[in-house]
């Protein structure tokens, strides 16, 4: 799982402690739930040295009604708001790392009698390098004043 997804399905989970559904949602599932199915990317031009991904990751809440659902999603992505759209990254076990995950947009809609919170984020990635060698000790011969 993307270390991203990892770390929203925490923030979302600790503000709603729910049974949470990763693969798919079964027949008889559990309300109120929810589902994080995996989020979509597409690419985009960054630096030299970099390439961007911008992610978007759709969240369904399910509730006992429509009403009841959108007023949790809004809860919730009231509280990402107040937090400036900040995020922490946390390792598998749940440990903070100290580096953060910065929300672009996050948006709550009501679909088929579930919530919806949309949220997009970027992230840059390094281009892979050829491995070469360092020029360690070099000498200039000509052009150079003595």
């Amino acid at each position: 799982m993307n270390p991203e997804v990892g770390a929203i399905m925490n923030y979302f989970y600790n503000l709603f402690p729910v049974k949470v559904y990763t693969k798919e949602v079964p027949e008889n599932f559990v309300v109120p739930s929810l589902y994080f199915p995996t989020p979509f990317t597409f690419d985009g031009n960054d630096t030299t040295s970099t390439f961007m991904k911008t992610y978007n990751l759709v969240v369904k809440l399910f509730h006992v009604d429509a009403q009841q659902a959108n007023y949790e999603a809004e809860r919730i992505a009231d509280a990402v708001r107040k937090k400036r759209m900040i995020i922490p990254l946390i390792e598998q076990d749940g440990t903070p790392t100290g580096d953060y995950l910065r929300i672009s947009r996050v948006e709550t809609r009501i679909v088929d009698g579930t919530a919806h919170i949309t949220v997009n984020w970027d992230s840059r990635y390094h281009y892979e390098r050829e491995v070469s060698t360092l020029l360690e000790h070099f000498e200039f011969n000509n052009g150079v004043k003595r």
